[in-house]
């Protein structure tokens, strides 16, 4: 199943950050597209919920550190769908034709790290 941290229940933009996101769209292996609400707040609490769903692959724009190592350590692929807004379906249409970058301990620093411009308009609150 692949997770994607989206903004509303509509599911159609995904969200800027992976712990502070309200809705996560959750894609089974036919395709099927399903809104949840998340239960949780904190990356390192979004980790098990996704976990416990049965989650393997997440597609995302920016994640902190620890939150990162917690999903590698659970075994979940970790996809970078850029820093510009992105909607679902083409970040879903990127991932199937193979386009987006697997984020990994080598590449994170480069894709997600704090390079202090992740969110071009600021006022996140993640310290970015």
């Amino acid at each position: 199943m692949i997770a994607v941290p989206v903004k509303t229940e509509k599911g159609d933009v995904i969200a800027p950050l992976f712990g502070k996101a309200n809705y996560f769209s959750l894609i089974d292996a036919q395709g099927h597209i399903a809104t949840r609400e998340c239960s949780v707040q904190g990356g390192m609490n979004v980790v098990p919920w996704l976990q416990n769903l049965g989650v393997k692959t997440v597609l995302l724009n920016h994640v902190g550190e620890k939150p990162f190592h917690a999903l590698l350590g659970a075994g979940i692929d970790i996809y970078y769908v850029g820093k510009e807004r992105i909607m679902l379906k083409e970040a879903l249409d990127q991932l199937h034709k193979g386009t987006l970058e697997k984020v990994t301990v080598m590449n994170y620093m480069k894709l997600l790290g704090d390079d202090g411009d992740h969110h071009d308009s600021g006022g996140c609150g993640c310290g970015h």
